[in-house]
């Protein structure tokens, strides 16, 4: 197992974008190399190791066998972990917008909070955040059929507005409240709220959204039966009826 750190040389007053900071990318490369990797810093291209100090085993391996450790405050730091397919990423802080873009594999772990966009458009793997996450979750970007397709994400605290929006498959578990619309446009896969929310499924198709909280339901959904899940009851609901109203929509009945 190869392992790679990075911490920040100064904290950040702007931006950096940092879609290098993968196992994928980092994997073939020594440490050296690995430094050289172009960012962003606002509107200028730096090298990686500019801003960063690069540390760990100066030798190549498989990007499965690659732990990437970033040390510090990542929260003005984008786009890390974009596209990764192997390996790991541990994140002892938090970490900006953007990360886990079009994750195909691999596991990013973050103890501490993710900003905006996080896991856009993911394809597989698994995301764990200790901490809370910003709006568009496991969303896509404007234009997109799909957000999320697959792959799972595990979020300790809360979630901002539009969890999942046009989720096209995989799992999304929050433990605390979601804000507004989440699995809006649902067109498959899975969310699970463990907090309250407001108007969950709007437009959804296909796909499964479980509120354990309390949840204003829009009125273009059916109520139907109750149904006991892991020992609990809830309300089920079909919709959005306007969409089809093939989604499943679950709220715990208080």
């Amino acid at each position: 197992m190869r392992t790679v750190k990075l911490s920040p040389r100064a904290a950040f007053s702007i931006s950096v974008e940092a879609e290098c900071i993968t196992p994928d990318r980092f994997a073939p490369l020594s440490l050296s190399e690995i430094g050289a990797q172009p960012v962003w810093l606002g509107n200028r291209v730096m090298h990686l190791s500019e801003l960063f100090m690069v540390e760990g085993d100066d030798c190549t391996a498989t990007a499965g066998d690659v732990v990437i450790q970033l040390m510090g405050d990542f929260s003005r730091v984008k786009r890390v972990g974009e596209g990764m397919s192997a390996g790991s990423i541990e994140a002892w802080g938090s970490v900006g917008m953007h990360a886990g873009n079009n994750m195909k594999g691999g596991l990013f772990a973050i103890s501490g909070n993710a900003d905006d966009w996080l896991a856009r458009e993911m394809r597989g793997g698994k995301i764990i955040v200790r901490g809370d996450a910003g709006n568009y979750v496991g969303s896509g970007y404007r234009g997109e059929k799909c957000g999320m397709r697959g792959g799972e994400i595990e979020i300790s605290g809360r979630v901002g507005a539009f969890l999942g929006e046009h989720l096209c498959g995989g799992s999304i578990r929050v433990q605390g409240d979601a804000g507004d619309f989440p699995g809006a446009a649902n067109q498959g896969g899975s969310i699970f709220i463990g907090g309250s929310t407001y108007l969950p499924g709007a437009e959804m198709s296909k796909g499964t959204i479980t509120v354990k909280g309390e949840a204003k339901v829009l009125p273009s959904y059916q109520r139907t039966e109750v149904v006991e899940l892991e020992g609990e009851a809830y309300q089920k609901y079909a919709g959005d009826l306007v969409d089809g109203g093939k989604g499943e929509l679950f709220v715990r009945a208080l």
